[in-house]
């Protein structure tokens, strides 16, 4: 970016000169123009300076609304393996990865049922 094209308020005369237009005022804080300058102008105190700025996080006038989180429920497809978790609420009948209606929450898949499953036709080679 070209330094040379930005406008700068001359807290002088207050109006907009190009920086290369600019010298520091005596006071070293701001900036006035050339002409000023030439003059000895004063800083004008008519022109309004910015004022600071808070850092302060956003308050809200809202009542806070207490969320409950909702129980997750984690279900595996017994086609492909793919384990998921749902919300208590939503309703899974299909796997969401091969689309297959083989799942099964996961409390319900214990040793004795792997062991079932395993011996299964479809895992034979």
């Amino acid at each position: 970016m070209d330094n040379d094209n930005l406008l700068i308020i001359c807290r002088a005369c207050g109006r907009k000169q190009l920086m290369h237009n600019m010298r520091p005022a005596p006071d070293g804080e701001h900036m006035i123009c050339v002409d000023c300058a030439k003059k000895g102008a004063s800083i004008s105190s008519e022109i309004p300076l910015r004022k600071a700025v808070e850092n302060t996080p956003f308050k809200s006038h809202k009542k806070k609304e207490t969320v409950k989180s909702e129980k997750m429920i984690k279900y595996i497809c017994t086609n492909c393996k793919y384990k998921f978790s749902r919300k208590e609420s939503q309703h899974v009948e299909r796997c969401p990865y091969c689309g297959k209606q083989t799942i099964l929450t996961d409390d319900q898949i214990d040793a004795d049922t792997l062991i079932k499953e395993s011996a299964s036709k479809k895992y034979d080679w």
